[in-house]
């Protein structure tokens, strides 16, 4: 299970106790549990004991919040790679600043993004393709809320763009999107990964 299966069964958790507690329709209620519960299996078939406790119109946010601390042990961390094989992923960036991580919960994270306020630049370690990527790229001054391009909720975002194709002539052409300013955040809305593959393949070099 990835960082945004996660976070998927866990904004379906509470839109279920929300109806629980708003919705008086006990058929109404049964209805948007057998919905929740057949995307639930889509994500996880491990989830079927978490499934059958939250089949509870008495179930509260505190009691979800327990359930879900184990399901969230099945979370696969992201695999932070060593700072050797980071220098190798950003071989063309020189004085490359690499945050620590070890006070962090790895499970949070689908991918990793850090911002460099000297330079303007926004770094990101991704899986992609089956294979760990670096990119990086400018990001902007200023900053909008509006829609984010990989995790798909309204954030606070600013443009990034990455150098993507050099031509022959000697120009180059940039490609990019709004994205969240704030990576950690932007990990934590996230509930599917198309977003994210699709920035990717954006913004790789071509």
């Amino acid at each position: 299970m990835t960082s945004s299966d996660f976070n998927r069964i866990r904004h379906l958790t509470f839109v279920l106790i929300n109806a629980y507690h708003s919705v008086n329709s006990a058929a109404t209620q049964e209805a948007l549990y057998a919905q929740i519960s057949d995307e639930m299996y889509q994500l996880s078939e491990t989830l079927a004991p978490f499934i059958r406790d939250i089949k509870s119109p008495t179930l509260t946010k505190e009691g979800a919040e327990k359930l879900l601390a184990s399901v969230k042990d099945e979370v696969v961390p992201f695999e932070f790679p060593t700072k050797a094989v980071i220098q190798k992923l950003f071989n063309k960036v020189k004085k490359l600043q690499v945050p620590e991580v070890d006070h962090l919960e790895l499970r949070d994270y689908t991918y990793f993004a850090w911002n460099d306020l000297a330079s303007h630049r926004k770094y990101m370690l991704v899986k992609h393709a089956g294979q760990m990527r670096g990119i990086y790229g400018t990001i902007g001054t200023d900053t909008k809320k509006n829609t984010c391009a990989i995790c798909s909720q309204t954030s606070q975002v600013v443009q990034f763009m990455a150098l993507t194709k050099s031509n022959v002539d000697g120009t180059y052409t940039k490609n990019g999107n709004y994205i969240c300013l704030d990576s950690d955040a932007c990990n934590h809305q996230m509930q599917h990964e198309l977003g994210l593959a699709n920035f990717v393949s954006t913004v790789l070099p071509k």
